[in-house]
């Protein structure tokens, strides 16, 4: 590998990985970029800082004493810690921590590589919350039961609002809008319809569908954001999002957050066995990853980006044709144009008033 290979490569990893080093006693002596950002510090700051600069309040001193036993025994620690950023605010990290020799073998510090998981810690006192209000639900006595159908529906109610926004965070870390969640849910919706499925099982894709993204929200804001053509390590790592939008939701027994996992994880397969992350074919495809997937790229052709113009219809229709049994389900591409003009209603009712 060239030098410049090289220097490309070590600043890459300076801007996007939370990385630091210290001595013995725990004392900073180096900091990334990454790292500086996320806490809020320059490098001038934390240098010859002990690393606890960043410790959260909120994290028992039992933790940094796990911390400090495993490295003596075992010269590593990997987990979760929640950090303190200068301004006061917070960010949670998935930690891995390792013992740092010199060339004669002798042990001169640590250094640390992490994950920022924040939005994931979000997420999941979300969703806790949500479990919490379910459990509350089920312990109310017999005489409140009509109070307690009120109050079921209205949980209903806040749990789609809660997938709806789960899904625009994904949206909304790549710059797109809150329109094009809604209008990728009233697609699925509809092709799901005309393709058979029940009005019940429509409208749970309906709800369940914007969160095919919400993956992302695990994809450094370098890649995800990044103008220009993505390099091939590049690639890999943004092709993650439908594992992990699918490791995020699959653990619910929730049939709604079941569906959405679904629909995270196969939302990029295609028919042909070229798409990611399983290669799946044909109908090993999901039905509901087989209708989000034209819907998600219907609307993302069709609409006008800071980086993209938006492609006319015909365009759109002769790539639809050609990918048809490639990259679509061809029965739900003849679908959709035996339908097209219930596609285009919805379009216009649903136009973007916010495009970036």
């Amino acid at each position: 590998m060239n030098e410049y290979n090289m220097s490309y490569l070590a600043d890459a990893f300076d801007k996007n990985v939370i990385f630091s080093r210290t001595d013995l006693q725990g004392v900073i002596t180096y900091a990334s970029e990454a790292f500086c950002e996320i806490s809020g510090y320059t490098l001038v700051e934390l240098v010859g800082k002990p690393h606890n600069i960043v410790r959260h309040p909120d994290m028992s001193s039992d933790v940094f004493k796990q911390i400090w036993e495993s490295l003596k025994d075992k010269n590593e620690w990997s987990g979760e810690i929640k950090n303190l950023k200068k301004d006061g605010d917070f960010y949670w990290v998935s930690a891995n921590i390792e013992a740092e020799y010199d060339t004669n073998g002798k042990k001169i510090g640590y250094h640390a590589i992490r994950h920022n998981i924040t939005a994931q810690k979000e997420i999941e006192e979300l969703k806790c919350e949500f479990e919490k209000r379910n459990l509350l639900l089920e312990k109310q006595s017999d005489e409140k039961i009509l109070e307690i159908i009120q109050l079921n529906r209205d949980v209903r109610d806040t749990q789609k609002e809660i997938i709806f926004t789960m899904g625009t965070i994904g949206e909304s870390r790549s710059k797109e809008t809150g329109f094009h969640v809604r209008r990728v849910a009233e697609y699925s919706k509809l092709l799901a319809l005309h393709s058979g499925l029940h009005e019940f099982e429509a409208e749970m894709l309906k709800q369940a569908s914007p969160m095919h993204d919400i993956g992302k929200i695990g994809i450094p804001d370098a890649i995800l954001n990044k103008p220009g053509r993505l390099t091939d390590e590049e690639r890999v790592l943004m092709n993650t999002h439908a594992q992990l939008g699918f490791e995020m939701l699959n653990h619910s027994d929730k049939q709604l957050l079941q569906m959405a996992s679904i629909v995270a994880h196969q939302h990029h397969e295609k028919w042909n066995g070229t798409g990611y992350p399983r290669g799946l074919k044909g109908k090993e495809i999901h039905i509901y990853g087989r209708i989000t997937a034209i819907a998600d790229v219907f609307d993302a052709l069709g609409s006008s980006r800071k980086y993209k113009q938006a492609w006319d219809d015909e365009k759109i229709w002769k790539l639809f044709r050609e990918e048809s049994g490639e990259h679509f389900d061809p029965t739900l591409i003849e679908i959709f144009f035996n339908h097209l003009d219930d596609f285009l209603k919805v379009r216009d009712k649903f136009k973007e008033e916010d495009v970036a």
